[in-house]
């Protein structure tokens, strides 16, 4: 079947190769995303008034903060504070009048105004929300191809499989988007190869600890080099700066 432009960024990841296809895709959507972020985009009043809204998560004002744009930086944050100020004003307004109904001693019914502002503003992301949105889209090109393409499916039963959160994503969406009989072909593939990738991670990891007693210093490393990173990939979906 004829590539389409809504599956080579699939195609590619899976290509890419590493411990999760999913992780790959993930990691380039951040990175396009902040350089958009952090390029002329800045600039543009609808972009602001995106970025004013959501903020970023801790996360990602990290992230923005180590590329060195310093100026779109401070213009993001500097037009997202005066909107929190604005609703700290009204938040608080709405806090002091709580407070003199009851004792801030006791429990009340009444909304804890503050706290659910400050648990909504750290909960918000641009970032976040753009690459889960694309994302979404990405399970969905994943499973046209998986039903459409032998060739993907040959392409996903020859990877390492994939990190424990995407696997299981990948698990639960096959339950609704599959038949009966194309969920248990599914599953025969991807369980065993889960089972079997993260078996081969263990001893990897293993060998790489076995590297550090004198006993072994003069064996080869084999694969078990970036064991480490690798693993913490796999299991929390995190890729590790070198």
């Amino acid at each position: 079947m004829k590539e389409k432009i809504y599956t080579i960024p699939i195609n590619e990841a899976f290509d890419e190769g590493g411990e999760c296809p999913l992780c790959n895709l993930h990691q380039k959507l951040e990175k396009d995303t902040l350089d958009f972020v952090l390029g002329p985009s800045y600039m543009e009043e609808d972009m602001r008034e995106k970025t004013n809204k959501t903020g970023f998560c801790k996360h990602h004002y990290d992230k923005m903060f180590k590329a060195q744009n310093r100026l779109g930086v401070a213009l993001m944050v500097s037009t997202h504070l005066k909107k929190i100020n604005n609703d700290l004003e009204k938040v608080l307004e709405g806090e002091m009048k709580r407070e003199k109904k009851k004792s801030p001693f006791k429990k009340t019914e009444d909304e804890p105004f503050l706290y659910n502002y400050t648990k909504s503003l750290s909960a918000s992301c641009y970032v976040c929300e753009r690459v889960e949105g694309h994302m979404k889209n990405y399970v969905d090109t994943i499973f046209y191809l998986w039903k459409k393409e032998e060739d993907f499916r040959k392409k996903v039963a020859s990877g390492k499989g994939f990190c424990i959160e995407h696997f299981s994503l990948l698990m639960w969406e096959a339950r609704t988007r599959l038949k009966e009989k194309e969920f248990k072909a599914f599953a025969e593939v991807l369980i065993p190869m889960q089972k079997e990738n993260m078996t081969r991670l263990d001893e990897e990891l293993d060998w790489f600890i076995r590297k550090f007693d004198y006993r072994f210093q003069e064996e080869p490393w084999k694969n078990s080099k970036d064991s480490l990173e690798r693993t913490i990939l796999k299991i929390s979906s995190a890729f590790m700066e070198k």
